[in-house]
């Protein structure tokens, strides 16, 4: 399932971009659901509740904060989303690359270049979400875990528990060094603990005795692993809002 956040003060231009994503999917059989948001503070209000879009449409000329200035505040939190600008002014183009938007589309803009430019967003992230492993559960199944989808990993004794984006809870026989051989392929991982692996992209912030997730929950961090963990984190906070 593919999530679509829509974020535009105007109900008419709401509704033709919710209708093109409708006639969208219609075409290329793809499951997406529509989140609708009538100004930038309730979009980024849900983004700090734990919300995670994978394409988030902004207009630009919105009261308040405009749309440069959400996007700023969303790649600031770390969100990995693909943002697209949608406005009847060419002006702020250039402020576009400034927050990595995909795409900065004139309005009114047409089904043509509206669906291809989704096109390549969805290519985008097909190819981000091939990297994925394969596990024997404790149900005697094998069970193929897709990177991008895993939140955390935790330990206990033999058993390790894989917690998923879509608060499936998968678990397996196996120790936390065979964990840790298995996630070494992939960098966007940290280890808090002796006991957990916690992917970076749904951290929200780092205590000095908690990784904070962006749905709330609380993974346990280490005193000694403090320095070294913040600095990871923000290293690839840096990273994902404003690119190398």
């Amino acid at each position: 399932m593919i999530h679509i956040a829509i974020c535009d003060d105007s109900k008419q231009e709401r509704q033709i971009l919710a209708a093109l994503f409708k006639r969208y999917q219609e075409l290329h059989a793809t499951p997406l659901q529509i989140h609708i948001f009538q100004n930038g503070f309730s979009l980024l209000d849900a983004i700090d509740q734990g919300k995670r879009f994978d394409i988030t449409i902004l207009d630009i000329l919105m009261p308040g904060e405009n749309g440069i200035e959400i996007a700023r505040n969303i790649r600031a939190s770390g969100t990995d989303t693909e943002i697209i600008f949608l406005t009847s002014s060419p002006e702020y183009a250039v402020d576009s690359y400034e927050v990595k938007a995909q795409n900065y589309l004139l309005k009114p803009v047409t089904e043509e270049k509206f669906f291809a430019s989704i096109d390549s967003i969805l290519a985008e992230l097909d190819e981000k979400d091939t990297a994925s492993f394969i596990i024997y559960t404790t149900e005697k199944q094998y069970s193929r875990i897709r990177v991008s989808s895993l939140v955390y990993g935790e330990v206990t004794h033999r058993t390790i528990t894989l917690h998923l984006a879509d608060q499936t809870i998968i678990s397996a026989v196996m120790t936390f060094t065979e964990f840790q051989d298995i996630l070494k392929a992939y960098p966007d991982f940290i280890y808090p603990h002796r006991s957990y692996a916690v992917n970076m992209h749904y951290i929200q912030y780092v205590t000095k005795s908690d990784i904070i997730l962006t749905d709330g929950q609380k993974i346990p961090l280490s005193r000694n692993n403090y320095t070294k963990i913040s600095e990871q984190f923000l290293n690839f906070a840096y990273t994902n809002s404003f690119g190398k």
